[in-house]
């Protein structure tokens, strides 16, 4: 296992710690399996994405209270997370739910957006990182690193910092409910593609690190969404998070003009990160030792 699959087994990981993600998955997992069929390929792994909303209401609460919103907003963050990377295993492309002891710490710095002295981080409910295609990054980590006691974060942090401006970054804002929460990614974007603000106290960055030096950087917005009425293209929640760098995605089949099914996210903005060449080939090299994927505990 290289240092990018481990990263991932550790996110994923990470994901079973929450409490809300820890209740809803096996309530998920019937469901997500009957998906997948019999017999798991890169198709039925990708088409979990068109069910992404049905799944997630089935632990759905009845209710607006600000617990149950704040949870529902978590265990949703956690089935996109756990899903992105179930169908980006074996490429160079890791989605991390925002954790700092998994988060390179060159990568959060470049993100920080600082007004004065005062620092403050996105809504980054997600992040995904393509690796470059180097090999300390895909050779295997018992050959990288000898030993059992090596400091992983620090040493992920080193690989990253010497390859700083090879590293992809998408930022992947996750929300229940579109209606309430489409101006923030809007908003946040307009923050992290300027090129200079009138009020200089307003910079992007830290520590001798910024976005603008990523190969490539984006910005998505990932809904269910759980608001009732039929949504069009001329909704203003929908002209709101059009034309995000990342894209617009939701958890059911595409509809044009308005939202394209989380699914097509992989292609758009990871496909560098594919190592046979494509998402397919990877998904299915990654499915010939299943036990590799076990920590995604499905029945694959």
């Amino acid at each position: 296992m290289d240092i990018v699959e481990y990263l991932r087994k550790l996110s994923v990981g990470n994901l079973y710690n929450m409490n809300t993600f820890s209740k809803c998955f096996p309530i998920w997992k019937p469901e997500i399996e009957k998906i997948v069929t019999s017999s798991p390929s890169h198709t039925s792994l990708i088409n979990i994405g068109d069910k992404l909303k049905q799944i997630f209401n089935l632990t759905k609460g009845s209710g607006r209270s600000q617990s149950e919103v704040s949870g529902g907003g978590s265990s949703w963050e956690g089935l996109v997370c756990w899903y992105m990377n179930l169908c980006l295993a074996g490429s160079r492309t890791v989605v991390i739910k925002h954790a700092k002891n998994l988060i390179p710490e060159c990568v959060s710095d470049a993100i920080t957006v600082n007004y004065g002295s005062f620092v403050s981080n996105t809504e980054s409910d997600l992040i995904a990182i393509t690796f470059p295609n180097e090999e300390k990054f895909t050779k295997d980590i018992t050959e990288l690193f000898e030993g059992d006691n090596f400091n992983f974060k620090e040493e992920l942090n080193n690989l990253c910092v010497d390859n700083f401006e090879k590293l992809q970054v998408g930022i992947i804002q996750c929300k229940t409910n579109w209606n309430d929460n489409a101006q923030i990614p809007m908003l946040w974007e307009i923050v992290y593609s300027s090129s200079g603000f009138e009020n200089r106290n307003i910079t992007i960055g830290r520590n001798g690190f910024t976005m603008k030096d990523f190969n490539k950087f984006s910005y998505s917005f990932v809904t269910v969404p759980t608001n009732s009425g039929e949504y069009k293209a001329t909704n203003v929640s929908v002209k709101r998070v059009y034309n995000l760098s990342g894209g617009n995605y939701w958890g059911q089949s595409s509809k044009s003009g308005v939202a394209s099914s989380v699914k097509e996210i992989f292609n758009r903005n990871f496909s560098t990160g594919w190592i046979l060449g494509s998402q397919r080939n990877d998904i299915n090299k990654a499915l010939e030792n299943k036990e590799n994927l076990s920590y995604f505990n499905l029945s694959l």
